[in-house]
């Protein structure tokens, strides 16, 4: 079988990215009495959730810039949205593109490597808000404030992506979506055949 990216994976990861983003804003509705701190983790809760889309995507796709090509179709969609922002794009590529290495390269990767790069995939998602919050901070906040936040909103935004919070909610991220791959494998690896 070829290892290479054919029309028909294209066509099966935007189907999939269109049933990770409805899921994606499902979690997000269910996850917005928590605030700042819930849309700090929302990538990991996500994950939690979608993390069997992603291991459906590794079995029937399972070929090289796979998660880069669906994190950049993500992207897209956020930034139609009105939710574009360049250092999002940045940290979801690069970890989409680690992810791919981690995953990607072989056909049936263990479901260990597998929760990796989720973990990966979504931690650079949440990177998107730390890394503005612990880098170039008041960039950040002005931009989101000039797009409709309000100061308050970015406050608490800001407290829960910078400093000790920003490494917590990482990791958090990270645990929570290698989490949605085992739960993900217990749905499927009968569908898959898997021992």
């Amino acid at each position: 079988m070829s290892r290479k990216l054919k029309i028909k994976d294209i066509l099966l990861l935007a189907l999939l990215t269109a049933i990770y983003m409805i899921i994606y804003m499902i979690c997000m509705a269910i996850i917005s009495p928590l605030g700042a701190f819930g849309h700090a983790i929302s990538p990991g809760i996500c994950g939690v959730f979608a993390g069997t889309v992603i291991y459906f995507m590794s079995r029937k796709v399972g070929k090289m810039w796979q998660f880069t090509i669906f994190t950049l179709l993500v992207m897209g969609v956020f930034a139609l949205m009105g939710g574009g922002y360049l250092p999002w794009l940045i940290t979801s590529v690069s970890t989409a593109i680690i992810a791919d290495f981690i995953a990607s390269r072989e056909e049936r990767p263990s479901v260990f490597k597998l929760a990796i790069a989720s973990g990966l995939l979504h931690m650079g998602q949440a990177w998107g808000a730390i890394i503005p919050s612990l880098f170039f901070l008041e960039s950040y906040r002005s931009t989101w404030i000039k797009r409709g936040q309000t100061a308050a909103q970015m406050d608490d935004m800001i407290k829960y992506t910078a400093g000790t919070w920003g490494i917590v909610n990482s990791l958090i991220t990270f645990v929570l979506a290698a989490i949605g791959i085992y739960i993900g494998y217990l749905i499927l690896r009968k569908h898959f055949r898997e021992d």
